[in-house]
């Protein structure tokens, strides 16, 4: 069993669209066409989804290019933001028009129910509940809940963002009610966990079975001097916070898997991919929102590179060119 797992992290999310674009490219496939499951976080989570959808990831490259500087348009600027600091530094109008023109009327069943179906974990939080929400294809006969759930709800879902996008709030199928959903990134940025407990619990895989792919994107440490952060206040470090949350949970959770493929002697069945900044000059690309011109071009040349290293590497090579482990 094949599994693909991918970060969350904004604007990053375009470097993991172009590593995969370059995988395509280079073993003439789908990506959606290699895995058995596929779990995603906010911006992993829509990569996830277009994947699902048989949408080339040369296509979701593009829909980051076009409309990266579109959705990451602040409503305030300056003083007026901090001004307003109780608001969300952008508006999700445009990241809504985005997802509905790319997923149009699909739903979470449709996914299951094409040929050749890949299982699929969006991770979330209902707002109103508290509780962690996991959008699921009906991939285990006792999961029906999210079926009516329309691709692009998802990705709203998945990706509001604190700070950055209000809460989205989604209509509940069949129910004049609404759920409020948070950005599943507070509790599952890095969603490899989700992922394997999936595997293991209603898709019946065995551990020795499953190769488990995760994909990150662009990462630094975030640190902290203390005298500035006295002296700015969380107004103005808050978003540094965010990153540091971000970063340091997908770091224990790739530790947390690591570890538990070792112990059963398995540490050739998970492989972990991500871009560390070493340069000072190219903090920039660790911004969860920076989509100006030269940093998604930075991001994708980043991507497929990387895409150029890793795929003449036999971890990379089992994953996306043989299909024996599918269903395996």
């Amino acid at each position: 069993m094949k599994i693909l797992s991918i970060d969350g992290g904004g604007i990053k999310g375009l470097f993991s669209a172009a590593f995969l674009a370059g995988l395509e490219e280079r073993f003439n496939i789908q990506v959606g066409d290699c895995f058995d499951l596929i779990a995603g976080t906010s911006t992993g989570g829509i990569l996830a989804l277009a994947l699902a959808a048989r949408i080339p990831a040369e296509q979701v490259v593009d829909f980051y290019k076009e409309w990266g500087p579109k959705i990451f348009t602040p409503k305030f600027s300056g003083f007026r933001f901090i001004k307003r600091a109780r608001f969300s530094k952008y508006g999700d109008e445009n990241l809504k028009s985005a997802v509905q023109r790319v997923f149009e009327k699909r739903q979470m069943k449709d996914i299951y129910a094409a040929k050749n179906p890949v299982a699929l974990c969006i991770a979330s939080i209902n707002a109103i509940t508290g509780a962690p929400w996991v959008f699921k294809t009906p991939h285990n006969t006792k999961l029906s809940r999210d079926n009516e759930y329309y691709l692009w709800e998802v990705a709203m879902a998945t990706s509001a963002a604190p700070i950055y996008f209000p809460l989205a709030r989604i209509n509940m199928p069949g129910s004049s009610a609404s759920n409020l959903f948070v950005d599943g990134g507070l509790w599952a940025n890095n969603p490899s966990e989700v992922a394997l407990t999936e595997a293991l619990t209603y898709l019946k895989a065995k551990i020795e079975d499953i190769y488990l792919y995760s994909l990150g994107n662009v990462r630094s440490n975030t640190t902290f001097n203390s005298d500035t952060i006295i002296q700015k206040g969380i107004l103005l470090w808050r978003e540094k916070v965010v990153n540091l949350t971000l970063e340091t949970q997908a770091l224990a959770i790739h530790n947390q898997v690591r570890l538990l493929f070792e112990s059963f002697g398995l540490s050739s069945h998970y492989t972990r991919i991500e871009h560390e900044i070493t340069s000072d000059s190219h903090q920039r690309l660790k911004k969860l929102d920076c989509a100006t011109e030269a940093n998604l071009n930075d991001l994708e040349v980043y991507g497929r590179h990387r895409a150029h290293l890793e795929g003449v590497k036999s971890e990379t090579i089992r994953i996306f060119k043989t299909g024996d482990l599918r269903n395996g």
